[in-house]
This record gives structure tokens, C-alpha cells and sequence, in this order.
């Protein structure tokens, strides 16, 4: 092994030398933005909603809204992405319902037997 000769080094920052910051809030956003993304969103699930035949399927949609519109705030342009996310999202709610109402049904049998 190599004798290496270590030496102290100071890690202080001096005022000259601090890095300024600023933080980015929600709240200093444009109210407007985010106010026409949600009239879109509302817009984009009470048309989905029509096809909903009850309170279950509708809080799926709901969720997938939400969803979509938290991507889509991500995103350069919201309001040009949010339709597309939220078609996508429903249809994967829509299928993870139907999945679930066809275990519900498969399982009423074993759940019959047990009790």
C-alpha cells in the first residue's frame, strides 16, 4: 500500500460563494390555465359519465380523470394532451372494472360454498 499524506480541507461556504434559489409553487401558476384544464377535464368526464351506469363505474372514471389530468399538467401543452390521456385512462378503468365485476361473479360460487 501506497503512504498517502492527507491534508484538511475546509468546507465552509463563504456569503460571496451561496447559490439563490427560488421556489416554484403551485399558486404562482397562471389561475387561468388551471382553470380551463379543469373545465376540460369536468367537460371530458361528464360525457363519459353518460355511458356509466352506476355510482361504482362512476367514481373509476372519476379517478381516471384525476389521473390524466395530473399527467397532463406535466406536459408543454395540458390542454392539448388531457383528451387523449383521459380516453386512455377510462378504457383502462372501464377494463379494470369489467375485470373485477367478472371475479366478483366467478367468486360468489366459492364464497357460497364456505359459509
Amino acid at each position: 500500500m501506497k503512504n498517502r499524506k492527507s491534508r484538511k480541507i475546509s468546507a465552509g461556504f463563504r456569503p460571496e460563494t451561496r447559490f439563490a434559489w427560488e421556489q416554484v409553487s403551485v399558486a404562482r401558476r397562471p389561475s387561468g390555465r388551471i382553470a380551463a384544464l379543469e373545465e376540460l377535464k369536468e367537460r371530458l368526464l361528464q360525457e363519459q359519465a353518460r355511458a356509466a351506469s352506476n355510482a361504482d363505474a362512476w367514481s373509476c372514471l372519476r379517478r381516471a380523470a384525476d389521473d390524466a389530468a395530473s399527467l397532463a399538467w406535466a406536459t408543454p401543452c395540458p390542454l392539448l394532451v388531457l383528451p387523449e390521456l383521459f380516453a386512455e385512462k377510462a378504457a383502462e378503468a372501464r377494463l379494470r372494472r369489467q375485470r373485477q365485476l367478472e371475479i366478483l361473479e366467478r367468486s360468489q360460487g366459492i364464497v357460497a360454498q364456505a359459509v
